[in-house]
């Protein structure tokens, strides 16, 4: 089955650790082995971000897979294998589609009160809602000096090449 995660909601992280996953996001993990997500910090934005990468457990079960047996791996994959695979956790959903989150994922997205959940096709990441704010409005800032630049590329209307 193919997951594809779309869209971003936000929702309220609870005194006791627990965040509803968004019920389009458990839609798509309905029917695997595990019912609930696995998570890791991600490594996507290095140190400038800071987000939570979650997917089924199926697809870490695909990466842990794809590991060489004798664990010889290129360049610095072994150490990338090694924070990833120890630090993924296995969250289960309750019976309200909720999942506790460990201390040590709250303390590294500095969650507040809101965690804000972003589609990402095959996988969601999970961000304090006031950092992924602050993440749209650089994206928003970025996109919009690339469209400058592209745009002082262009002849001015009704030139022909």
């Amino acid at each position: 089955m193919a997951v594809s995660f779309r869209g971003t909601f936000e929702n309220r992280l609870d005194k006791k650790g627990r965040v509803s996953v968004p019920g389009e996001f458990r839609s798509q993990l309905r029917g695997l082995d595990f019912d609930g997500i696995s998570v890791f910090p991600s490594l996507r934005y290095g140190t400038k971000r800071k987000a939570l990468e979650c997917s089924g457990a199926d697809r870490m079960a695909q990466m842990s897979a794809s590991i060489p047996a004798d664990g010889v791996m290129p360049d610095q994959s072994t150490q990338m294998i090694k924070f990833l695979l120890g630090r993924t956790r296995d969250l289960a959903f309750d019976g309200e589609g909720r999942v506790v989150l460990p201390e040590v994922f709250a303390t590294h997205l500095g969650l507040g009160e809101r965690v804000t959940f972003v589609g990402q096709g095959p996988y969601f990441e999970m961000w304090d809602s006031a950092a992924y704010a602050q993440h749209e409005i650089d994206q928003m800032q970025q996109g919009l000096a690339v469209a400058d630049q592209m745009l002082a590329n262009q002849p001015p209307l009704g030139t022909v090449r």
